[in-house]
């Protein structure tokens, strides 16, 4: 169901916005060569040009967090989100092949920086499933009983 809604996006429009994000957000450059990238903190976007689709995430060691989204092994059902007919498709799910550009940002506020992008950029072409950056009291309490909630929930045909 992913790939058929992927299907539909407008390459022109993706790379529109996409154009737009840059030319926001200056300190996003293009990365021709991970090792740059090693032991650096920052934001970094995946660009999955074939499927018109982006993931924002940022790490203190931006090298080594994007290659675990390479080699990530999770279990089918943590692959999706939510209802198996509205998930969101994990970036995990894809591998470096399917990354087409990495842009990065080396800052100490990566987690603002991150969540930024992810608000200003439209949602059809992100494969984030919830908003970035560090986690509050109040947010992570409400994502470990979420987490809690779903291992409890199981659907009938699934």
């Amino acid at each position: 169901m992913n790939m058929a809604f992927f299907a539909t996006l407008r390459p022109d429009a993706f790379e529109a916005a996409l154009a737009e994000m840059l030319a926001e957000n200056k300190q996003l450059r293009e990365v021709t060569d991970l090792k740059t990238l090693d032991w650096e903190e920052g934001a970094y976007v995946m660009v999955l040009d074939r499927y018109r689709q982006a993931y924002i995430g940022q790490a203190v060691d931006m090298r080594a967090r994007i290659r675990r989204h390479w080699t990530a092994n999770k279990q089918f059902d943590r692959l999706l989100w939510g209802h198996k007919h509205q998930s969101v498709l994990s970036v995990d799910s894809f591998r470096a092949l399917d990354t087409t550009r990495i842009f990065a940002a080396k800052t100490i506020n990566a987690d603002r920086l991150e969540r930024r992008l992810v608000k200003n950029f439209p949602p059809d072409f992100l494969l984030n499933r919830i908003e970035g950056g560090k986690l509050s009291a109040v947010r992570g309490a409400f994502i470990a009983t979420e987490v809690k909630r779903r291992q409890l929930v199981v659907e009938p045909g699934f």
